[in-house]
């Protein structure tokens, strides 16, 4: 297993959490999620979206997700691999009919969606998606991310809760000040657009902002900082601190736009934006000398396109297998 997006991983995990994993099934999957942190986040996405789902069939049924349960379920068992019939609990069929739906939902890397009397959540797992909130409010949310809000939101504020990274562009109403949590931080708005990543992985919150003000503080503290257009703000958790600085990212919302503009820009500040443009690992094996120096526009390439550019302008040499890529050589 050597890719987040390879069928076989995601087969492996809807079984693990399903509980249908042999002891050396175990093995192997703990063994890929501890190999870095891409395969750790891919996994814990994953059985977020599982226990959502296992928690939304509990309290509302299948109806409105207009899923053929026996249907899918059969699909399910005959691509991996149907095991001997025994006698099932109640949970243990809601666990099966859980997996099931995951599987659908991963292998195609859509958007997991639902509501109940508690809350509305989004969950994406392979591919970013766009959501409209209730007030207008536009929301892009990246690959492996949850987004959630109360049935109360729009009344006296606009609350939201993120884990990941996620552009919004928020509607103005002067009157219900626009608030998203994170696990750390809370960033709160009247009427603007931003990024925010968020990531749980991460030792940074950051907000970006791309037009209006935005307050960004730690959570239940009042450490603040106001952030302007062009500006962006840290919260650094361990130290508990928040920063504001100019934002010298041109390519911060590439993950968005599928643009990345690199103009003079040094071969290891490339690496690292593409890394977070398609969320690939991408590591080297070689020095890279400081005349490795890059200038060029791409729009809407794909990660092996773009360094089928590189390969031929710095004479680069790399290695890829699915989303891994290591870069072996750096002529320049």
């Amino acid at each position: 297993m050597t890719s987040a997006n390879n069928d076989s991983v995601n087969e492996l995990i809807t079984k693990h959490l399903a509980g249908e994993t042999s002891a050396e099934e175990q093995n192997q999957l703990f063994s890929w999620i501890g190999q870095n942190e891409e395969n750790n986040r891919h996994f814990n996405a994953l059985k977020k979206a599982f226990d959502l789902t296992n928690k939304h069939f509990a309290v509302g049924g299948l109806e409105d997700l207009n899923i053929n349960v026996d249907q899918e379920w059969n699909h399910f068992t005959e691509t991996i691999g149907a095991r001997k019939t025994r006698q099932l609990s109640i949970a243990q069929v809601w666990l099966r009919i859980a997996a099931a739906v995951l599987l659908i939902m991963v292998t195609g890397g859509i958007l997991y969606y639902y509501t109940s009397p508690n809350s509305t959540v989004y969950q994406t797992a392979g591919n970013k998606e766009a959501v409209i909130l209730p007030d207008g409010s536009k929301v892009i949310l990246n690959r492996y991310t949850l987004l959630s809000y109360e049935p109360d939101f729009d009344d006296k504020t606009r609350t939201v809760s993120l884990e990941g990274e996620a552009f919004f562009d928020v509607e103005t109403d002067a009157n219900k000040p626009f608030i998203i949590l994170t696990e750390k931080a809370t960033v709160q708005v009247i009427g603007t657009s931003f990024n925010v990543n968020a990531y749980d992985s991460l030792s940074e919150v950051e907000v970006i902002v791309r037009t209006g003000i935005v307050s960004l503080q730690a959570k239940g503290g009042d450490k603040k900082v106001k952030l302007n257009a062009g500006e962006k703000g840290i919260y650094f958790k361990t130290k508990e601190q928040v920063a504001s600085t100019i934002n010298s990212d041109v390519n911060f919302l590439s993950w968005n736009t599928e643009r990345i503009v690199f103009v003079e820009n040094d071969l290891r500040s490339v690496i690292e934006t593409l890394k977070k443009t398609y969320h690939a690992e991408i590591t080297v094996s070689v020095d890279i000398p400081a005349t490795c120096i890059v200038t060029v526009t791409f729009d809407h390439q794909s990660l092996e396109s773009v360094l089928k550019v590189l390969e031929n302008t710095l004479n680069l040499k790399y290695s890829i297998n699915g989303n891994k890529v290591e870069i072996t050589e750096a002529g320049c």
